[in-house]
């Protein structure tokens, strides 16, 4: 049995053409099946997402930024629903296992955000682990693909923001004989702030797939 996710992200007001569009599949792939015909060309991504043939469904609808994220979870009988190299992709040797990369990328990005939200630069050795790990994680297919193009913008976004920051946090200096204070951590830049909150928005959008 295969697994598919959709994601996509809409208002309040069109939530119910999207279940409209739920009830126009399941009608379609059932006279289709009576009919013994097929109509070839479908584009539409709830389709794409396998619900024409499914075993179960379940679709799940969130407020965030003022958007409704809405995730459609469809299981099939069709084994090859993620790409047949999709896991020996992720199990290649030195590669860590998406499970294990995604909780590695939480932590990093944990410490990234509260950083911010205190409105002080992201620690280096976090902002560089999760810069890192972003840049592998976009190579396992199968897990949101459709989301990974502005996913690497946004952390581009990241990184040109984090290496145009100032790094002037030199210790004030103190009488002699006195240990210098530490190094004052710079205030955080409003393009890092920016970069940050995006790639929390896109985490938020793919919420079932961070877990």
């Amino acid at each position: 049995m295969g697994s598919r996710k959709t994601s996509f992200s809409i208002t309040r007001q069109e939530l119910p053409a999207v279940l409209r569009r739920i009830a126009d599949a399941l009608e379609r792939a059932d006279a289709e099946e009576q009919s013994g015909a097929a109509t070839g060309g479908e584009t539409d991504p709830l389709l794409a997402a396998g619900l024409g043939d499914f075993r179960k469904f379940k679709l799940n609808a969130t407020h965030a930024f003022g958007q409704m994220e809405v995730v459609l979870k469809v299981k099939t009988p069709d084994a090859a629903a993620i790409p047949p190299h999709a896991a020996e992709t992720a199990r290649s040797p030195g590669r860590p296992s998406y499970k294990s990369l995604k909780k590695r990328m939480r932590s990093s990005f944990k410490a990234l955000r509260r950083a911010v939200q205190a409105g002080a630069m992201p620690p280096p050795e976090a902002a560089a682990s999760f810069l890192s790990d972003s840049l592998l994680m976009v190579e396992y297919p199968g897990y949101g693909d459709e989301h990974y193009g502005a996913y690497r913008q946004a952390t581009e976004a990241l990184r040109a923001a984090l290496e145009a920051a100032p790094t002037d946090g030199s210790p004030a200096a103190a009488p002699s004989g006195v240990p210098p204070a530490p190094a004052a951590i710079p205030p955080v830049t409003p393009e890092i702030r920016h970069a940050v909150e995006e790639l929390y928005r896109l985490m938020v959008l793919c919420h079932d797939r961070y877990k």
